[in-house]
């Protein structure tokens, strides 16, 4: 499997990661925190659901539970403060903005919007009255 963090890369990023995670207690997870982003920038490259990420991240439910505990306690948020402050990163925190992940709804491209019909299919006639009729 090809990976996306290179030794250099996580060398820098590293120290980042357990200046983010302030909660230090609790059993070690099984997988190391270099794995763990590995498995979101997998997730995030692929485009595939949580079940089927592939087995040399651990078990899918074990990310994903991960992940849902960095983002409810803004751990990943600090994260990536982090590595937009350090100059070291450069462009590394805008690899995943493309148009392949961000789409815009064909509404928001501009068109013009079209003129609000009867609903009738047709032109609006004025309904003659039935007392105008009968008299």
């Amino acid at each position: 499997m090809r990976y996306m963090l290179t030794d250099d890369l996580w060398a820098a990023m590293g120290p980042l990661v357990g200046q983010a995670r302030r909660h230090k207690g609790g059993q070690p997870p099984a997988l190391p925190d270099r794995m763990f982003f590995e498995a979101l920038l997998y997730l995030a490259r692929t485009g595939i659901p949580w079940r089927d990420l592939p087995a040399e991240f651990g078990s899918w439910d074990a990310v994903y539970n991960r992940f849902r505990r960095w983002v409810s306690s803004g751990a990943l948020r600090r994260l990536f403060e982090a590595l937009t402050a350090d100059p070291a990163f450069g462009d590394v925190r805008r690899v995943l903005i493309d148009s392949t992940i961000v789409r815009a709804h064909q509404h928001a491209a501009g068109a013009r919007r079209r003129e609000k019909s009867s609903g009738r299919g047709g032109r609006h006639r004025p309904r003659r009255s039935v007392a105008a009729g009968a008299g």
